[in-house]
């Protein structure tokens, strides 16, 4: 099978009409050059090259092939170029799945400095398998890999807290320790904390267990949000779903000593080493933005 890369010597040489220039431009032996063009020769069965002791002048054939071969050269360059240039600006769709609306803010800034690069978002707070959902990258609170082939970098941590309304703690009794918890309404992510207990970790790693019925159950944490935003109940939030209604004072923190768990999170990607530059653009700014996960 001819190679091409013994196409390029043959126009290398047809180019520059000289084994010698040929063989210093592309930094082989001159003798290795003239062994390339005699196997091309010899695979195509046609002679390509007038040689003399004094010149070097394509053939008719020779003359021919090496159109052609300048053209494979011309399109390889061209092809090249175009990666090179869509490589020095990050561009592109990126699909993700990300478990909260909370993230909005912090793609809307990435969008706002990458302009040209769009988003496919999957917003969900099931786990997605990352493979079968085509993303190319998830969020997740969890280094879990549903598979040997995924990755995943940590991007920061964010604070798992119990939170209410002032409205509905203004109708309940002082507040003080974790078994005053089970005169409150619970609002529960069914899929993160179930509908059987509340399980609470405080900073130094001790968990309670509260046996607890919910009032309300749902399966994402923007209804989660709303319900208690509703005065309906408590409910353990993540810190970068509410961190805007607790600066506000729509929320409050209650029993922080009681319910103070650290979570990491990560974004786990298919690729690594051919990582498209719009999905390394993405990690590498959230890894910078660690703050919008607090």
């Amino acid at each position: 099978m001819i190679s091409l890369d013994d196409m390029m010597v043959f126009a290398k040489v047809a180019e520059k009409q000289s084994f010698t220039q040929a063989a210093d431009e592309l930094g082989i032996g001159k003798a290795r050059v003239s062994q390339i063009i005699t196997k091309l020769e010899k695979s195509l069965n046609t002679r390509l090259l007038h040689r003399t002791t004094r010149s070097l002048s394509l053939t008719d054939a020779g003359a021919r092939y090496y159109e052609k071969c300048r053209a494979i050269s011309e399109l390889v360059a061209e092809a090249n170029s175009e990666i090179l240039e869509v490589d020095q600006v990050p561009s592109g769709t990126i699909r993700i799945s990300t478990p909260s609306t909370a993230m909005v803010n912090i793609l809307s800034e990435f969008l706002h400095q990458y302009p040209e690069i769009k988003l496919d978002i999957i917003e969900s707070d099931s786990y997605s398998n990352l493979i079968e959902s085509r993303c190319d990258i998830a969020l997740r609170a969890s280094s879990d890999l549903e598979d040997s082939s995924l990755y995943a970098i940590k991007l920061g941590y964010f604070c798992d807290m119990l939170c209410a309304s002032p409205t509905y703690l203004a109708n309940q009794q002082k507040i003080e320790t974790s078994e005053d918890l089970l005169h409150l309404d619970w609002i529960s992510h069914h899929i993160v904390h179930g509908d059987k207990q509340l399980r609470l970790t405080n900073h130094r790693g001790q968990v309670t267990l509260l046996p607890h019925s919910p009032k309300v159950q749902v399966r994402t944490s923007a209804s989660v949000k709303e319900f208690v935003l509703n005065d309906l109940g408590f409910a353990i939030m993540p810190s970068f779903t509410v961190k805007k209604e607790l600066a506000q004072g729509k929320l409050i923190r209650i029993l922080p000593d009681v319910h103070d768990l650290q979570i990491p999170i990560y974004a786990v990607y298919q690729e690594k080493a051919l990582m498209p530059l719009r999905i390394r653009t993405l990690i590498d700014f959230l890894k910078q933005h660690e703050e919008a996960f607090g």
